[in-house]
């Protein structure tokens, strides 16, 4: 058998189906840890944020603005591909939107 060191791709897909459960439960005590996992965690495709919390959001979208990475988030049944991030101030009211479906 060969050892899952061989096999990023799984591990990748478990950490994110882990991320995405965490989304659902983190709140502003512990939003700063949530963004730190957010940044050793290598993002690539789709991220499905249904039933984040804000808090959860607002964590990915500044690691994503900071890092400069290009994702598509996935709310629900709608899909979102920011091409550029908007700058610091409003970055959270971006991410109010995606929640509340404004965007």
């Amino acid at each position: 058998m060969i050892p899952d060191s061989f096999h990023p791709e799984i591990e990748n897909g478990d950490r994110k189906t882990r991320m995405e459960s965490l989304g659902r439960v983190v709140n502003g005590q512990n939003r700063s840890q949530f963004e730190r996992m957010l940044r050793e965690t290598k993002w690539s495709g789709v991220i499905d944020i249904s039933e984040w919390t804000t808090d959860a959001v607002k964590a990915l979208v500044t690691v994503c603005a900071d890092e400069n990475l290009s994702i598509t988030i996935k709310n629900g049944s709608r899909y979102f591909m920011p091409i550029r991030f908007p700058k610091k101030p409003m970055l959270e009211s971006f991410a109010e939107a995606i929640v509340s479906g404004e965007f």
